[in-house]
């Protein structure tokens, strides 16, 4: 059986930015499904912050000790709500780059997302595409991670991705 997932609602309206950008990174290390803050008005036309994070049930005591310990919060609203959810497979291939009369193969991870076994929209994985254009600038050569992102996808396209796919770089 699935754990429940909940959704904290944290109102924050008194804490440093450096501060706000660490404990969004320590809750995404505790295993967050996600986390986004947002800018708000607060009582009295103060700046303040909105949390949502989504958490396993059984995190909530460590995400609290968290939210109290770090940011001082005096609580927090618990949503509980049906989150739908597409299905995503995961890819890992090779991805073969042309780049003049040279290729270079570099790993990349794919997400394909489903909506009732149909197919909606192929996603590259950001951290792969960020290494790859790195690893090709260091060989001066210059890649923009958005014309690579939609380079990668299209190749891709709706199939099941195969091992190995090539694009060109111009």
């Amino acid at each position: 059986m699935a754990s429940e997932v909940l959704l904290l609602l944290v109102q924050i309206d008194d804490a440093p930015g450096e501060l706000l950008g660490d404990v969004v990174r320590t809750l995404g290390e505790m295993g967050a499904k996600n986390v986004q803050l947002l800018s708000s008005l607060a009582k009295k036309g103060r700046p303040g912050y909105v949390l949502l994070i989504d958490i396993l049930a059984q995190q909530e005591a460590e995400v609290a000790a968290l939210l109290v310990g770090e940011l001082g919060v005096w609580g927090y609203r618990v949503l509980r709500s049906d989150h739908k959810h597409f299905d995503i497979e995961r890819h890992d291939m090779t991805l073969d780059i042309a780049v003049g009369d040279t290729a270079r193969a570099f790993p990349m991870r794919i997400k394909r997302i489903l909506n009732q076994g149909a197919f909606m929209r192929a996603k590259a994985e950001f951290d792969d595409l960020r290494a790859i254009c790195s690893a090709l600038g260091n060989e001066g050569v210059r890649v923009s991670l958005a014309v690579l992102k939609a380079k990668v996808e299209v190749a891709v396209g709706s199939g099941v991705p195969s091992a190995r796919i090539r694009i060109v770089v111009d």
